[in-house]
């Protein structure tokens, strides 16, 4: 026994355990060191040469990529294994101004703009809100009192409102100037969110499954196409050539260009982050279209991804914002709506240029350069500054 305690004070203490941030905007990070059986520590940022340490440690960094060495040092001076942690630090991005929230009504969908006004679908009550200049002015019934979960989305299409119900299975058409629902169509279960393609027709996904509506605006024909096999999460539609359907899909993770007519695959895109998972809730979630590219939400990785349209490559982008959700883009700009913040992102580069934390997340509709931002199944939408940011509530 005592030859066994001799030995082990000599082996000296485990490697130990550093806390702190791994990616920061700080310059002055600090960090906490412990080791069982230590009674000090050696560290040094980037250099192999350690010298002594306090078990709570921080200095001066320069915004880029660091390495943390760290020893823990026994009572007998012998040293455990170096733990190593790669510290990032990047430059704080401005944040994003907005202005008051704004009550809608219970669970807030994915609105549209129209000329001075703004229609958002309340998805617990089933009814479609007309905003002006901030101001509810209407409540028109189109829909089902939805579950937790569900989402009803809007869109505008030659100048009539669609509604989609997702607890009701239904999309309808409602003529802005006097909020008479003037066309109703009855679809497949969970129709999600809603795009324009070619000549007033009007598309829809149906979530986590593989139908897809399509209705002629002009005539209210519906037409339901169908992927076997498919979950599908977000729909877009690009007007190159004669134009395409894109659908997004989970298990597995991919993104597949459609002929609009007849559905039929032209060109199946894998999508493969080239980082870890870090949860496992659901691969894909939104999918938005513009200036050729295609940008999609990953929120097991906390990223996005650019997809060029034309080639079909695709960039990954991580993010430090929570779960990406909603993304919308257009004007020069990606934005994201995450479970934590709003964030801009470059749409060239994908680089960070605004961010700013709400209350909630995740939901985004751009229209040409204005934004239009659900936060979370609550009750508000929250406007931008339209002097500091395109996100504006008309």
């Amino acid at each position: 026994m005592v030859l066994f305690l001799l030995l082990a004070a000599l082996a000296g203490p485990p490697a130990p355990s550093v806390t702190g941030p791994r990616e920061t905007t700080s310059t002055h990070p600090v960090y906490g060191f412990r080791a069982r059986g230590a009674v000090s520590f050696r560290c040094a940022f980037d250099s192999v040469r350690l010298h002594r340490c306090a078990a709570r440690y921080s200095q001066t960094l320069v915004i880029g990529s660091h390495v943390l060495r760290v020893r823990a040092v026994g009572r007998r001076g012998a040293l455990s294994r170096t733990t190593t942690v790669r510290v990032v630090v990047v430059a704080p991005v401005p944040a994003l101004q907005v202005n008051a929230p704004i009550a809608v009504g219970p669970g807030a969908g994915v609105p549209v703009p129209y000329r001075a006004t703004v229609w958002v679908p309340t998805t617990a009550d089933g009814m479609l809100v007309r905003l002006l200049n901030g101001v509810v002015t209407g409540r028109i019934p189109v829909g089902v009192a939805g579950r937790s979960g569900d989402l009803d989305s809007a869109i505008e299409i030659r100048d009539v409102i669609w509604s989609a119900s997702d607890r009701g299975a239904r999309i309808s058409a409602v003529d802005p100037s006097t909020g008479a629902v003037i066309r109703t169509v009855p679809v497949a279960d969970r129709p999600g969110g809603l795009v324009a393609g070619n000549s007033g027709l009007l598309y829809a996904f149906h979530f986590l499954q593989g139908a897809i509506t399509r209705i002629d605006t002009t005539t209210g024909t519906a037409t339901r196409l169908q992927r076997p096999d498919v979950r599908a999460t977000g729909i877009a539609y690009g007007f190159v050539g004669a134009g395409a359907l894109w659908l997004l899909t989970t298990a597995p993770a991919q993104l597949l260009e459609l002929d609009p007519t007849t559905a039929a695959v032209r060109r199946t895109i894998a999508l493969r982050p080239p980082f870890a998972p870090k949860r496992t809730f659901i691969e894909t979630w939104s999918l938005a279209y513009a200036d050729d590219a295609l940008w999609l939400t990953l929120p097991n990785h906390d990223a996005v991804a650019r997809v060029d349209a034309i080639t079909g490559m695709v960039r990954y982008i991580q993010l430090r914002y929570g779960r990406p959700f909603g993304i919308a883009v257009g004007a020069g700009s990606a934005w994201l709506a995450t479970d934590r913040a709003v964030v801009r992102l470059d749409e060239k580069t994908g680089e960070v240029t605004r961010r700013r934390v709400p209350t909630a997340g995740p939901e985004l509709r751009l229209h040409v350069d204005r934004v239009r931002l659900r936060l979370g199944m609550g009750h508000q939408l929250r406007p931008g500054d339209p002097r500091r940011s395109a996100l504006t509530v008309a």
